[in-house]
């Protein structure tokens, strides 16, 4: 049972538990649906395909993970810090809340540039 198979079973029961509270057929339905393919990928002979799948759920759920850090640490650091793209490599940069012009040099691909924090 790999991370995509948990993460079918876990939807089903969430769903299964606003059917409790929220009765009508749609959510029903689709934790039957998520039932139904979590069964079709325990039992099916294609493993490589089966995997492709999960390797694909788990670089979606990596990318969303990062995005949510990204969120996270920007509104924790909104007070001291300015979050800014290196126009040349699109490297994020965390830069300190200086007022004015500030020049810069991206540590990753050596580009320098000027940037106006406004506030």
């Amino acid at each position: 049972m790999d991370a995509l198979y948990r993460a079918l079973m876990a939807g089903t029961v969430i769903l299964l538990v606003l059917h409790v509270f929220f009765p009508g057929p749609v959510l029903y339905l689709l934790s039957l649906a998520c039932t139904g393919y979590a069964f079709f990928r325990a039992f099916s002979k294609n493993h490589a395909r089966r995997a492709a799948e999960n390797q694909k759920y788990l670089a979606l759920r990596s990318a969303a993970g990062k995005k949510l850090l990204q969120a996270r640490n920007r509104f924790r650091d909104r007070r001291t810090h300015r979050y800014r793209a290196c126009p040349h490599c699109r490297q994020m940069l965390r830069l300190t809340r200086k007022i004015g012009v500030n020049h810069i040099k991206c540590p990753k691909c050596q580009h320098e540039f000027d940037l106006n924090i406004r506030f």
